[in-house]
This record gives structure tokens, sequence and C-alpha cells, in this order.
């Protein structure tokens, strides 16, 4: 208990050398690597008459909360996640820390154990509460070391210029310069939805290239010639690989589920969707395949390459896997993607099959996925569509 003063912040870090991470969606639990951000800082609170338990608030004053909703239907593990104060079942949030040599245990209200969890899909950086457990391997998942923050006004502040309510002009890039200055673009393909995005910050396009005039806040003011509608942007004789070619880098965004943008896992190996579309994670680095004129690949943060694996998301499924490869030969078409125009946006083609960058909804293990299928219902055909984010143009320096 010393370790957890009231008004302290703390990180909470895996055996896995990840943090417990509160998600945007203000509901969600999991790991991430990114120790810096204020996702991962929880603040802690005693509970009244109840000497030995304590309360984490989140950075979006929502508690970690130990439900009774399984994790996966038919595993023992339930989720672990945030709630807002003053609920009914205010106990569920209580911990109870107990010191295990230099880490501790969470024990929550119903003498379940605070589980940060290995292994594969969807098992990987997801949070669960379970019983403790019996096999070697996994006893230390339960083991947290506690990592007491001195500022954490200071990280708050900082993680400001990355946050979703912040305006992309304000955020960092992964070389870490300021994508705030006067050379830094941001032209959006589709709706008007973005994060950030205002008529005024955004242009239509009406020729082959794209046209834009920098204004001294950074942002995008259209030329006189250039028509604007208020809630949509115009783009009009302009191909799905010219969009591409003319960019460095690009954020995509799903049409199907709003605000969702494709997100390169911290584990540097999977393939995501995320809200947090002003993070580096949901910046791919545009690059042309030598020799081909349709053709592009898309690069993460972490240096992978988008790519469109051949093992099944689930065993029966159709939907494949869709990872970060850094091991992409030139000729690899599994690393390689065909920019399709539908409409004011793009369909993403592998060529590797034919299928399509497909972003999934509904219920775990299919929600924020990403996978590449062939759509063949009307109801998701909209799953393989997406507004383009390009946030940086070549000659802008």
């Amino acid at each position: 208990m010393e370790l957890f003063n009231k008004g302290t912040v703390v990180r909470l870090r895996s055996c896995h050398e990840t943090y417990i991470y509160a998600v945007e969606d203000e509901k969600t639990v999991r790991q991430s690597s990114d120790g810096t951000s204020r996702q991962s800082l929880w603040t802690v609170e005693m509970v009244p008459r109840k000497p030995k338990f304590i309360r984490l608030k989140s950075c979006y004053g929502k508690y970690l909360t130990a439900s009774e909703s399984s994790f996966l239907l038919g595993m023992t593990g339930a989720k672990v996640i945030q709630t807002p104060p003053f609920r009914q079942a205010e106990h569920e949030s209580d911990w109870e820390p107990i010191r295990e040599e230099s880490t501790v245990k969470l024990m929550s209200w119903n003498e379940k154990y605070l589980r940060g969890n290995g292994g594969a899909p969807p098992w990987r950086n997801s949070v669960t509460c379970d019983r403790e457990p019996h096999i070697s391997a996994t006893k230390k998942w339960i083991l947290w070391s506690v990592e007491v923050v001195e500022n954490p006004d200071k990280v708050l502040f900082a993680d400001r210029f990355s946050s979703p309510a912040s305006s992309f002009n304000s955020s960092v890039s992964s070389d870490g310069s300021n994508l705030g200055s006067p050379s830094q673009k941001l032209v959006t393909f589709g709706s008007s939805e973005s994060i950030g995005s205002d008529p005024g910050s955004l242009v239509s396009v009406s020729s082959s290239k794209l046209m834009f005039t920098p204004s001294r806040s950074g942002t995008l003011s259209p030329k006189p010639t250039e028509r604007k509608c208020s809630k949509k942007i115009i783009v009009e004789n302009v191909s799905a690989m010219e969009i591409f070619r003319d960019a460095k880098s690009v954020r995509l965004r799903s049409y199907a589920h709003h605000g969702k943008y494709l997100i390169a896992d911290d584990d540097e190996e999977g393939v995501i969707m995320g809200k947090n579309g002003s993070s580096k994670e949901a910046r791919w680095r545009v690059e042309m395949v030598p020799g081909s004129e349709k053709a592009i690949r898309l690069k993460s943060c972490h240096g992978g390459y988008l790519t469109a694996s051949n093992e099944r998301f689930l065993l029966g499924a159709t939907g494949h896997k869709v990872v970060q490869s850094r091991k992409i030969r030139a000729d690899e078409p599994a690393g390689e993607w065909e920019p399709v125009k539908e409409g004011s946006r793009v369909k993403l083609r592998s060529r590797n099959g034919g299928n399509y960058l497909r972003a999934n909804g509904g219920v775990p293990p299919w929600r924020n996925s990403v996978t590449h299928d062939l759509p063949n219902r009307s109801a998701t055909q909209s799953s393989v569509v997406w507004d383009v984010d390009v946030v940086d143009i070549h000659g802008t320096g």
C-alpha cells in the first residue's frame, strides 16, 4: 500500500514490458508499449472505509474495473474495463494491492487478479481478471511493476498534442519534425469527418494534381479557382493512383466504421483499427512499386510493410490476416496494393490473391480487426472502402 498513496499517479508495467493502457473509447483497457502516453497514467484514490483497497482512475476520469463479462465465451478470464464514477456497483472498481517481492498483484472484489495476457491474438495485449494461474509459464502475468510518475502534468501537457481532440497541425511526426510547420499539409479525400477537420482546412481537388496554398497556421487554404463544399470534399478527375502518387504519407479512415483509422499495432506485427488518427501509428508512408503504374506499398512507423498474409484470421472464416512485415522481397506481391476508385473514396486490392483491405466490426475477436477478404453481402461492402487523408506531399520539404 505504501506505493499507492492518495493522489499518486502511477504506471503499471507487466512482465511483457507493456503498460496498462486506457483506450480512447473510454471503455476498453489493453496493454501498450507506449508508457509515455497519458493513457498509461492512473491516478490512485483510496476507498472510503476500506483502508486496504484502492481505485485507479484513467486519464478519461473512468475507473479500472473488474467486470463479470467473459473475455471469450467458454474461457475463465473476465473483461477489465473503464467505468464512470458513482455507479451502483462501485465495489467492482476496488483493488487490493498484494506485495510480491518487488512487484504487486492487484486482487479484485471477487478475489480474482488483474492479468496482462500474452500469446497469440486475441489474447495478446489484452487485460483480464482471473484466478491465480496454475501454469508456471503464466504465473508472472498477474505481477505488476509500479512506476510512480513524478510530474504527471508534464506528461499530460506533452501528450495533448497527440490526442484525438487536438488538431493534426499540432502533431509530432515519427521522425521528430513538427507536423504543424508550414511545410506540413493535410488533404482529405472522401468525407470531411476527419479529426480536427473543418471546411477551411480541407482542399477540394479539381484537377489531376493536388493544388494547395499553405496558410500561416500550416493548414490549407483553397485557391479561388477551386470548388469547395462545406460538408464534402469534391474530387474530380483524380484517379486512385494519382492520390497516392503525390503523397509521402497518408492515413486511412474506414468508411464503414466512422472515426476509426488503420493503426500499426505496438507489437510491430499486428494491424488494428483505432480512433487516434493523430498518432504516428496511424501514419503510413507511401512507396511506389518499381516497374508498376498500378501498385503501392504502405510502410508503418515501425518499419514494417502492410502485408496481406496467407494465414486465416479465424479457422473456418474467409478473412486472412493483415500484418506488418519487414521481410518483403522486391517481387513479393503480399506487400503490394492496387488502389481502386470507389466514388470519392478508394478500395485497396491486394496483389496476393485479389482480396480487399477490410475493416471489421461486430463482437470480439472481429471488432477493430483488419483482414483482407471479398465481402459477399451488401451490408459489408462498405467495410472495404476507405477515406484517404494525405498528410504529407512530395515537394513540401
